[in-house]
């Protein structure tokens, strides 16, 4: 396996750069537009979830259940 190489920094975030089908888009773009995030957020909170780490997208169903809980 390759040793891991830190890439070139853009400001304070690494450039993603990869290709998905054409369906995952459409997905990714109606999700992007339902949490009102970039796709560079959206895809960082997928990778955060995937690790097991906090993220935007649990903590927004989170929030959502605590206004439930407490109506």
């Amino acid at each position: 396996m390759e040793e891991y190489r830190a890439p070139k920094l853009i400001g304070k975030r690494a450039p993603l750069n990869c290709l998905v089908l054409p369906d995952q888009h459409y997905r990714a773009w109606m999700a992007m537009q339902r949490y009102n995030m970039s796709f560079g957020e959206y895809v960082g909170a997928l990778i955060d979830r995937a690790a097991g780490l906090p993220n935007k997208l649990d903590g927004m169903h989170q929030e959502a259940l605590a206004i439930d809980k407490a109506g």
